[in-house]
């Protein structure tokens, strides 16, 4: 099978990391499959890193000229790498893969991994139920959004949650305690962790306000509860961060910043719990599955794919600092993080083993390859 996976997007964020292991994933298992970006991408590093066949196209423009530009180059693409489908992570330009579609007898599929829902319009729904021969979506809600919304048939909307690259991401809980007397920590300590861009979407602030919170109200808070925020500078910086922890009064004892970690496993596997404390977005949930790969349990809002990962209990409402902090009050109960733990591990793995997962998300990559296949080769049903 051939495939084209179209991911317009500046960044690399959560959409552009789908598309990027899909692809790798794809071509290790002798599906000839290569991506099409746009110029001056973030993702553009990523793919050379690893070795992926790739364009550049302008998609993103509403120049004439780059249209059609863009236009005659995906046709001489078609012609000469002959795609049996094409994939679009993307909606920009998502009706000259339409086009394509209809001129070469292409099977297109639309990705949805994106947070914003599109609006409920003819041309949507025309370009979702009719355009595309299936859709994928990355969590439940963004399901139940076309099914019922926008009257999708059920049949042709996939769940794919996505997966992670165990062989990068695995525990090794034993290595633990050296760890953390490596990074100042003592095994009394209960560590919690948020890993990801500090973008404003991802909560940082929320939870430092939360911990300050906690700390207030609970002495074993104090003395045993750290926060622990590792990200590269975006929309600001960990400069701006340890300036806000230090106007709300947190103690430096309880948090502690990272802008950059080499060693990102060890990390993950460090910590007691991790923290997806986003607003918005986590449609995706990259970080989630990674640090859930290294067996640390994790807490979360009620946004994207985290109610599919955790149950009420260890959902929050997204910016409610109140509850927040009441959940990293139940962090320091070993019992609390006992029953986390085997509830992340039984939603990753299903009823399996660590060795056999036959989880219905499909979080590893071999999951995550299976899953995609399965809809790719349903949609080519006849031509293979």
């Amino acid at each position: 099978m051939r495939t084209i996976q179209v991911i317009n997007t500046q960044w690399y964020n959560a959409t552009a990391w789908y598309a990027l292991y899909l692809t790798h994933i794809l071509n290790a298992h002798g599906h000839e499959s290569l991506l099409i970006t746009c110029p001056k991408s973030a993702l553009i590093p990523k793919i050379k890193e690893f070795g992926l066949k790739y364009r550049i196209l302008p998609l993103n423009s509403f120049n004439p000229k780059e249209i059609f530009y863009s236009w005659n180059e995906l046709n001489g693409l078609c012609e000469s790498f002959r795609p049996d489908i094409i994939n679009c992570h993307r909606g920009e330009s998502f009706y000259m893969f339409g086009m394509l579609k209809r001129r070469f007898g292409i099977k297109l599929i639309r990705t949805r991994g994106d947070q914003r829902l599109p609006k409920v319009t003819l041309l949507n729904k025309f370009l979702h139920n009719k355009t595309a021969d299936n859709l994928i979506v990355t969590n439940s809600s963004m399901a139940d959004f076309f099914i019922n919304i926008m009257k999708t048939p059920a049949s042709r909307v996939h769940t794919i949650l996505g997966g992670v690259d165990t062989g990068v991401f695995y525990p090794h809980k034993h290595d633990v305690p050296a760890i953390r007397k490596k990074y100042g920590f003592s095994e009394d300590d209960v560590l919690l962790g948020i890993v990801g861009r500090l973008d404003l979407v991802k909560g940082f602030h929320e939870s430092i306000a939360a911990l300050k919170k906690c700390l207030d109200q609970s002495e074993d808070a104090r003395n045993r509860l750290h926060l622990l925020i590792a990200g590269r500078d975006c929309c600001f910086t960990v400069a701006d961060l340890k300036a806000y922890a230090k106007t709300l009064g947190v103690p430096q004892t309880n948090i502690h910043f990272y802008e950059f970690v080499h060693e990102l496993n060890d990390f993950m596997n460090m910590l007691d719990v991790g923290l997806i404390a986003s607003v918005g977005s986590e449609t995706i949930a990259r970080v989630a599955f990674e640090m859930l790969a290294c067996h640390t349990p994790v807490i979360g809002s009620r946004v994207g794919v985290m109610p599919d990962i955790l149950q009420d209990g260890f959902l929050f409402r997204p910016g409610n600092i109140d509850e927040m902090a009441a959940m990293f009050l139940n962090c320091l109960d070993e019992k609390f993080r006992t029953d986390l733990q085997k509830l992340c591990m039984r939603n990753f793995y299903g009823t399996g083993s660590p060795s056999v997962s036959n989880s219905v998300y499909g979080w590893s990559m071999e999951d995550f390859y299976t899953k995609t296949i399965n809809v790719y080769s349903k949609t080519l049903e006849g031509r293979l």
